[in-house]
C-alpha cells in the first residue's frame, strides 16, 4: 500500500476502509464531474474537483488496496477528512459503515483498475443505491480509467476481458463486447458511453462498435460517445458545459441509427458518425452537443475506421 495517514483502519466482509480526519455531517457541495482518460491524475481536474466538495469529506472508491490517493490529495489542498473504501465483494453493502461512508462523502471518485469489478459489486445493492443518491444530491463525482467508464448511462463492462478496437470492429457481437445500461445516474452522461486511454490506445473504432451496439440492442436512437486521452481530463458543470484540461484531448462522438448500416454477428461493423476533438482550455456543451475543435466524419468499413477531416 502507498504511503498513508489514516487513522482510522476498518475491515469486514467485502471491504477495507482507510481513514484520516474526522468527517462531519454537514454538506456544502456544488456538483460537477471529473472525467479522467488515465495513466496519471490531472492536478488542476482534482482541484476543481475538491474545491465542488467543499473540500470536505472525500471518498475514493475502489477495488485494489491502494490508498495512494491520500498522499496525492494532501499536496493538493487541505480536506476536513479523506477515506479510500476498497470493495470487493457485494456483502460490504451489508454493513452500515460502508453505505454510511458514501451517504456522507461531499465528494466520491471512482478509481481505475477493471471496471467489472465495480459492476459486479455494487449492482443491485445498497453500494449502487447510495452513489447514486449522492449524485442526485449534488456530490460532486469523478472517476479515472476503469471508474470513467462506469459513469456513463452505457458501459463496456470487460466482464470477459478487454477488447481491441480492431477486434471490436470486425466483429461488434464478440462475446467480449459486453455492455451494460444505467449502472450509474450522472447527470449529463445520459445516453453516453466513454473510453479511456483513447488516442494512447487507438480506440476509436472501440468506441464507435459500443456505440452502434447500444444502437443494435435496441437501447437507444442517438447514442453519445466520449473518449478521453491519458493525463487528460474533462471538467463538467452542472449546467452542461466542459472544459478539457490536460495535455491531451477529449473526443465526442456522436451517431444515430440511421448511421448503422451493418451491425450483425460475425460481420465487420459499417457505421458513420461525427467526431469533435477539443483540447486543453476548449468547451464543449454537452446539452447541445457542440463546440468549439477539430471536426471530423468518422466511418467504420471493412474492419477497420477512419476520420475525415470537416
Amino acid at each position: 500500500m502507498a504511503e498513508t495517514e489514516a487513522t482510522d483502519v476498518r475491515e469486514g466482509p467485502g471491504f477495507r476502509s482507510w481513514r484520516r480526519g474526522d468527517p462531519a455531517v454537514a454538506r456544502r457541495t456544488a456538483g460537477g464531474v471529473v472525467l479522467e482518460g488515465g495513466a496519471d491524475d490531472v492536478d488542476v481536474a482534482w482541484r476543481w474537483f475538491l474545491e465542488r466538495a467543499g473540500h470536505g469529506d472525500i471518498v475514493v472508491l475502489r477495488a485494489t488496496p491502494d490508498d495512494g490517493y491520500d498522499a496525492w490529495i494532501r499536496q493538493l489542498a487541505t480536506v476536513r477528512s479523506f477515506q479510500t473504501l476498497q470493495l470487493t465483494g457485494s456483502d460490504a453493502a451489508d454493513d452500515p459503515f460502508v453505505v454510511a461512508s458514501i451517504e456522507h462523502a461531499d465528494g466520491l471518485f471512482i478509481a481505475g483498475g477493471d471496471q467489472f469489478d465495480y459492476i459486479r459489486v455494487w449492482s443491485g445493492t445498497a453500494i449502487q443505491r447510495a452513489v447514486n443518491a449522492s449524485i442526485a444530491a449534488g456530490v460532486p463525482v469523478g472517476g479515472i480509467s476503469a471508474g470513467l467508464a462506469v459513469l456513463g448511462e452505457f458501459v463496456f463492462t470487460a466482464e470477459h476481458d478487454t477488447i481491441t478496437a480492431d477486434e471490436a470492429l470486425a466483429d461488434p457481437f464478440d462475446e467480449r463486447v459486453r455492455l451494460a445500461g444505467r449502472f450509474l445516474a450522472v447527470p449529463g452522461l445520459e445516453a453516453a458511453i466513454s473510453d479511456s486511454h483513447f488516442s494512447e490506445r487507438g480506440r476509436l473504432g472501440r468506441l464507435l462498435t459500443f456505440m452502434a451496439r447500444t444502437i443494435a440492442d435496441g437501447w437507444a436512437g442517438d447514442v453519445r460517445g466520449i473518449g478521453i486521452d491519458e493525463r487528460t481530463a474533462v471538467l463538467l458543470e452542472a449546467n452542461g458545459v466542459a472544459t478539457v484540461e490536460g495535455k491531451g484531448a477529449a473526443w465526442f462522438l456522436r451517431t444515430v441509427a440511421a448511421d448503422i448500416r451493418t451491425c450483425a454477428p460475425g460481420r465487420p461493423l459499417e457505421a458513420a458518425g461525427e467526431a469533435l476533438v477539443i483540447r486543453e482550455g476548449g468547451t464543449f456543451d454537452l446539452r447541445s452537443w457542440s463546440g468549439d475543435g477539430a471536426r471530423y466524419a468518422i466511418m467504420a468499413s471493412d474492419g477497420s475506421v477512419v476520420r475525415d477531416a470537416r
